[in-house]
This record gives structure tokens, C-alpha cells and sequence, in this order.
């Protein structure tokens, strides 16, 4: 059932056991880090239930500049749910990105997830649990998938004549790795953002370099969501090689061997700062603002902003 589907082994076992004694629930939430297999899996439940290519199933994902579920289409679902299965096996519903759910759209499901027509299963997929509504949560079988092994993600990229250094930034996700590796830009981001953590330019510089990074904010709402994720990753990263390399730890330790020693600065701090940052990106503050704010906080020298 889930052969060609790579890693969480153990969510394998489950769901083939589930369903093969006919107890998998109508409604699952399967948790997990974008590009580890969820939707793979989700296709594969929903191939075993109705058949391949059903025209029963219905897979919804976010919409618009927005990259949030509108209502209507929360309502087109939950009329199509109502309706007769065009084959009679039952229908699944998937929906990507969960979490992107605003509160209205969100109630409007709660009462069909609850109780759901008979031979109807909904698996809704997230990588951000905690922005999901608790009310929906609780009406779900939730489902945990774990990270892909660097050497699984590393196989994933060279099949497909990429460079297997990639999977050792990729946090597990194998959708990241092939970004990473289809976008060179992403990389030279990530490159200026070192080059700051390094050197820690004077401020009023540093304000007008940022403003590069607000482009990613006109990208797919996703896409680019994953992008600042994998900065922020980034960053930690690179203050977690500084204290490896404080204790004489061997560049196969570290994320980042080629950049330059310097002083280490405490983790939790670090972590602090990219929690505000992170916080501010999905308040919709500007990017560069939250990355000025971020290092400024990182290292305490006024910052300039443009």
C-alpha cells in the first residue's frame, strides 16, 4: 500500500493495519513537517479506499495572495460532502495545509467533521499544529510523522541528478532539499545572512541590504512561508556550529564547515529571537523588518531602519 512511499515505517504499520481491519477513522489529521510524505500518504489511504484515480476524491489546498482557505470554498466542500458518491465506494476529502484555516472557515467545518456521512474520511494535513483550531483538533485521530533521514533525503535528490550535499539543510524535508536545489537564489540568501552573522556590519548598511528579502513575501504564500522557515533554521544552525566548534567539534559535525569561527552566542537567546521574528512574520510585519529586529536582538547595536 505504501511501498514506494519512503520513511515513517511505523505510521506505515498503523494506517495498513487500520485499515485492514476496517477501523480507520473517518476524520485524521496527519501532523508533521512539510515534504516528509504526508500528502503521499494521504493519496495512498484514499487510492486503497475508493480506487486509483477516483473521481470521489477531492483534495483542497489554500488560495489566493492570501494563501488562506476561503469560506466559499469551505461551503463547496461541505456541500460536496452531502452529495452521492459518483462511483459508490465513498469519497475522501484531503486537504493540504490545514492550518491556513481562518477561524470562520474553521467553525464552518467543525459540525461535518463531527459527523461526517457514512464511507466519507477527511485527512487534513499540517505542519503547524499550533495554529490549528483546537476545536477542529479534537474532532481528529491525529497522526504524527517524523523528519526524513538525511541519507534518505540525500538518495530522493540524487535519483533526480541532484547534489546530495542539500539533504543536510533540508530539516528533514525532501520538498526543501529540491527547492534548495532548484533554487539558487535561496542559497544566496542564506549565504548574505551568514555573511551578516559573521562579520556584523554596521546597522544602517545592514537596513538597506534587507530589503532584498521582502521579494520571497510576493511568492506562493506557502512556498515562500517555507523559505523563511529554512532562514530562520538556518540561522540557529550556524550559532549551533559556533558552539560545536568552541568545544573542538570536527567539521562531519557541523552543518556549515566552511564558515568562519567566532564567538558563540548563548542558544536560547538565539532561539528567543528567531520565536519574536518568526512571530512578526505571521502578523504580517515585513521580512527585512523582521530580520533586522531579529539580529539586532541577537546582537544589542541600534538598528537603523530604512
Amino acid at each position: 500500500m505504501f511501498n514506494l512511499i519512503m520513511g515513517n515505517e511505523p505510521m506505515k504499520a498503523y494506517l495498513q493495519k487500520a485499515i485492514l481491519q476496517n477501523r480507520l477513522a473517518q476524520t485524521l489529521l496527519f501532523i508533521g513537517l512539510d515534504g516528509i510524505g504526508k500528502s503521499l500518504f494521504a493519496k495512498a489511504v484514499a487510492a486503497h479506499l475508493l480506487g486509483p484515480r477516483s473521481a470521489d476524491l477531492h483534495v483542497y489546498a489554500p488560495e489566493g495572495k492570501s494563501g488562506l482557505y476561503a469560506i466559499d470554498t469551505i461551503r463547496e466542500m461541505i456541500a460536496q460532502e452531502h452529495e452521492a458518491s459518483f462511483e459508490g465506494k465513498g469519497k475522501v476529502f484531503i486537504l493540504e495545509e490545514a492550518h491556513r484555516m481562518q477561524p470562520a472557515s474553521a467553525n464552518a467545518l467543525l459540525k461535518t467533521l463531527e459527523e461526517p456521512t457514512p464511507e466519507t474520511t477527511f485527512i487534513l494535513l499540517t505542519s503547524n499544529l499550533n495554529e490549528m483550531l483546537p476545536t477542529i483538533v479534537s474532532r481528529c485521530t491525529l497522526c504524527h510523522f517524523q523528519p526524513l533521514t538525511e541519507e534518505m533525503i540525500a538518495a530522493l535528490l540524487q535519483a533526480k541528478g541532484h547534489p546530495a550535499h542539500f539533504a543536510k539543510w533540508a530539516h528533514g524535508s525532501a520538498s526543501l532539499a529540491f527547492e534548495l536545489a532548484a533554487r539558487p537564489e535561496i542559497e544566496s540568501h542564506r549565504k548574505t545572512l551568514f555573511t551578516w552573522l559573521a562579520n556584523r556590519p554596521s546597522y544602517p548598511t545592514l537596513a538597506l541590504q534587507l530589503a532584498q528579502f521582502d521579494a520571497m513575501e510576493e511568492e506562493d504564500p506557502v512556498k515562500g512561508a517555507r523559505q523563511v522557515e529554512h532562514l530562520f533554521a538556518s540561522i540557529l544552525m550556524w550559532h549551533r556550529d559556533q558552539h560545536l566548534r568552541a568545544v573542538g567539534a570536527g567539521p562531519e559535525l557541523l552543518f556549515f564547515p566552511d564558515e568562519p569561527k567566532r564567538d558563540p552566542v548563548p542558544l536560547p537567546q538565539v532561539e528567543k529571537a528567531i520565536d519574536q521574528a518568526r512571530l512578526g512574520v505571521q502578523r504580517n510585519m515585513k521580512l527585512s523588518v523582521c530580520l533586522a529586529h531579529l539580529l539586532s536582538t541577537i546582537y544589542p547595536i541600534p538598528v537603523a531602519y530604512s
